[in-house]
């Protein structure tokens, strides 16, 4: 059970196992895909996200279950907003930062290679992707393992 506190992903509670997937190459790990899930505006988004080799560039992140709004929160279906995700960065000085932004990225901004184009008309979807990317990718989710699979102890 999780409490209110940590259960940002509105998740109620999780697992202590989870299935990962290392892609590996001549060098050793090239991918490391997650399971994230978490809940938006209508239902439980259910999906992957891919980091590369660091453990902090995204590769993507794609849900192949949810049941939000067509055209509206559903877009998280969309090719060009999920092409935004290669790419970015999770964490900054440790503390993860990845997030939907409110509206578009402006690639100047200090922060733009942290956030993602929120959703148009889709505000409670956008905060229920950022809370459950950011759930899974920090202390609560897999960041202790991706330290330790950085570490060579995973």
């Amino acid at each position: 059970e999780l409490s209110d506190e940590e259960d940002v992903a509105k998740l109620s509670r999780r697992e202590h196992f989870s299935l990962v997937y290392l892609v590996e190459g001549e060098s050793g790990v090239e991918k490391i895909i997650l399971p994230v899930r978490g809940y938006g505006l209508w239902s439980t988004l259910y999906g992957f996200v891919a980091l590369e080799s660091d453990a902090n560039t995204i590769s993507g992140l794609g849900f192949y279950e949810h049941g939000e709004t067509p055209g509206l929160g559903g877009e998280v279906d969309n090719p060009r907003w999920k092409a935004q995700w290669p790419g970015k960065q999770v964490y900054r000085d440790g503390a993860v930062e990845i997030a939907l932004n409110k509206g578009a990225v402006d690639p100047a901004s200090a922060n733009a290679d942290w956030r993602v184009d929120g959703l148009s008309g889709a505000t409670l979807t956008a905060r229920g992707v950022t809370n459950l990317v950011q759930y899974w990718l920090g202390e609560d989710g897999f960041k202790p393992f991706l330290a330790n699979l950085k570490a060579g102890e995973a």
